[in-house]
């Protein structure tokens, strides 16, 4: 004899729990989705800043760091010269450290970029870029533009902040621009090498931006010398003047009544700021021996 067991259908109360378990599992596996689209761009939003910046590049300890937050628009293969890249190996930078620098190729002009991180700027705000910049070698003449932008491509960079059309020398220079932006946002900052062919190399080094504190724009220093200074700051003039040095962020470091020179032989070195009186402050480097 076969036996057969009578089809059933489901009861509704169990259909009903069905239901309600398949519909947890949907709810549940589109929070997750939606949650790990957040914490990757909460991850994401971590590389834009916000003024006072700075860096002297070795918090970076290989180029995967650096690249990171920086990033490049190189226009030839990476195994040639004629790119951007980054020294971790405290080589070429400002007093051996590390730092950016451009290899200039030997049969075609550069037209290569460097950009920076993302910073949160705001409309009508003054704002100061500073950095170290040298030639990779006397005897060659590099050139490079400075720019602003929107978004970290060459195609953003509308806003021309300078033009150093003669890099020549090894030693590096205190450099600081004078800017404010169009509108309200994030914005980028884009180092454009336009060396010509048969030159050598550009160094970048100690980036910062801040809030504007009457520093001047780009010029070298002409009321105190010499510059880098070795821990002797001396003055044109032997007359009692009012002194103030700055950190490359803003922050007073001395404020005294000097002479004809003044001793700063206990200052690490690095990029500085110095206000003779009333006047703008200029770059000023120390470098002590």
């Amino acid at each position: 004899m076969i036996y057969s067991q009578p089809l059933t259908t489901p009861h509704p109360q169990t259909s009903g729990r069905l239901c309600i378990i398949l519909q947890k599992n949907f709810f549940m596996k589109t929070i997750t989705i939606f949650l790990l689209v957040i914490i990757s761009w909460q991850i994401k939003a971590q590389t834009t800043f916000t003024p006072p910046y700075s860096t002297d590049f070795n918090n970076y300890t290989t180029e995967a760091e650096f690249l990171v937050d920086w990033s490049y628009e190189n226009n030839l293969p990476t195994d040639q010269a004629g790119v951007w890249g980054f020294d971790y190996t405290a080589y070429f930078g400002f007093n051996s450290s590390n730092c950016p620098f451009y290899f200039t190729a030997s049969n075609a002009d550069g037209d290569d970029w460097l950009f920076s991180p993302g910073f949160n700027l705001t409309q009508g705000t003054s704002y100061n870029l500073t950095f170290l910049l040298a030639g990779a070698f006397d005897g060659y003449t590099e050139k490079m533009k400075v720019f602003a932008g929107t978004a970290d491509t060459s195609s953003a960079m509308t806003q021309q902040l300078y033009d150093f059309s003669a890099i020549s020398s090894a030693v590096f220079d205190s450099v600081s621009l004078s800017f404010s932006v169009p509108a309200t946002g994030v914005y980028y900052f884009g180092f454009q090498a336009l060396s010509a062919a048969g030159n050598f190399g550009i160094l970048i080094d100690n980036f910062s931006i801040d809030y504007g504190t009457g520093i001047s724009s780009f010029q070298k220093s002409t009321t105190c010398f010499s510059n880098p200074c070795n821990g002797n700051l001396l003055f044109s003039s032997g007359s009692p003047k009012e002194i103030t040095l700055y950190s490359s962020s803003g922050q007073m470091i001395i404020h005294t009544i000097a002479d004809d020179q003044l001793i700063l032989s206990g200052i690490s070195d690095g990029l500085y700021f110095v206000r003779i009186g009333t006047e703008p402050a200029k770059p000023l480097i120390i470098q002590n021996p």
